[in-house]
This record gives C-alpha cells, sequence and structure tokens, in this order.
C-alpha cells in the first residue's frame, strides 16, 4: 500500500477530492481565484499583430516566396510557425503542412520547391501548386468567416494549419 507520512494514498486523495468546489459557480471561483491571463493577453497580443500584417487584401496579393518557409526569410508561414506560438505551437510536424515549402526532404537533401499530392502533381509548376494552396487558403478564410464548418473541414490545408489561421 502506497503511503505518505503514514497515510495511505488513498486517503490523501479522497481527501483532496472531497476538498474541491462541488457546483459550478463554486468551481469557476476557484479556477478565477488563481488565473493568470497573461498569457492569453500575449496570445490575443501577437494574434491582433499576425492580423495586422496579413491583411485578407494582403494575402491575395501574396507571391509564392512571400507565403513558403524555407527561403529565409519573413514569409507568412514562418510567422504562422514562429511569430505566432503564444496562441498555438505547430512545430515538430514537417513544413508539408503549409502545402507547399522550399527546402530539402528525409529523403531527398536537395534544397527545392517541395508540395504535397492534393494540391497538385508532378506534371504542374510550382507557381500553380502555390495558386492551389492560395485559393484553399482563401477559401479557408471565407469559410470561417461564415462559420461554414463543413468547408473547413472538407478544405485541403492541414489541420494544424487550418486551426492556427482561424
Amino acid at each position: 500500500m502506497l503511503e505518505f507520512h503514514n497515510v495511505p494514498l488513498k486517503t490523501i486523495l479522497r481527501r483532496a477530492i472531497m476538498s474541491l468546489p462541488t457546483n459550478f459557480n463554486d468551481i469557476l471561483r476557484f479556477f478565477e481565484k488563481d488565473y493568470d491571463t497573461a498569457k492569453e493577453d500575449n496570445a490575443l497580443s501577437a494574434r491582433g499583430q499576425f492580423l495586422q500584417l496579413y491583411p485578407l487584401n494582403h494575402l491575395k496579393k501574396m507571391t509564392l516566396d512571400d507565403y513558403v518557409i524555407g527561403k529565409g526569410t519573413a514569409s507568412f508561414c514562418a510567422c504562422v510557425e514562429v511569430k505566432t506560438r503564444t496562441w498555438a505551437n505547430m512545430q515538430g510536424a514537417t513544413a508539408l503542412k503549409f502545402g507547399i515549402y522550399y527546402g530539402k526532404s528525409k529523403s531527398d537533401p536537395t534544397v527545392r520547391y517541395r508540395f504535397t499530392q492534393k494540391f497538385g502533381d508532378d506534371d504542374i509548376t510550382n507557381k500553380e501548386v502555390f495558386a492551389n494552396v492560395k485559393d484553399a487558403l482563401l477559401d479557408l478564410i471565407q469559410s470561417g468567416k461564415e462559420l461554414d464548418f463543413r468547408a473547413i473541414d472538407e478544405n485541403p490545408l492541414s489541420q494544424m494549419f487550418k486551426a492556427k489561421i482561424l
């Protein structure tokens, strides 16, 4: 039997659970007493800065190199991944989450544009692939404005990317 200072762990847990508030208002007061809004405030500020940098009319005019991560510039995708960490972290997945990127892959060290097959096959140009990605991005934003959840779900952009944009 697990014990702490000769008190069974089961007893300690039971006492801890019994000391918690039992109705919603008590739970809310318990939460609000210690809740620090600083993280949320920072996230909202970062989101506001992001929206100022990338208004819809800017996104419509965006070029391939303005968009892709991997060119060493302050691209849209680099900003989405790095500058907006305070409201959600999307690092860890490959850059394919953006639909198209500039760089190498695990199996090919050649640095070049790479894209997921859902935005085009090897027979189309990088600019055509980017046009498909950009259309999906603009459609996503419109679907978000309209609260069209079916269209959001069906949008070909990665779930992680969609969640960050919306």
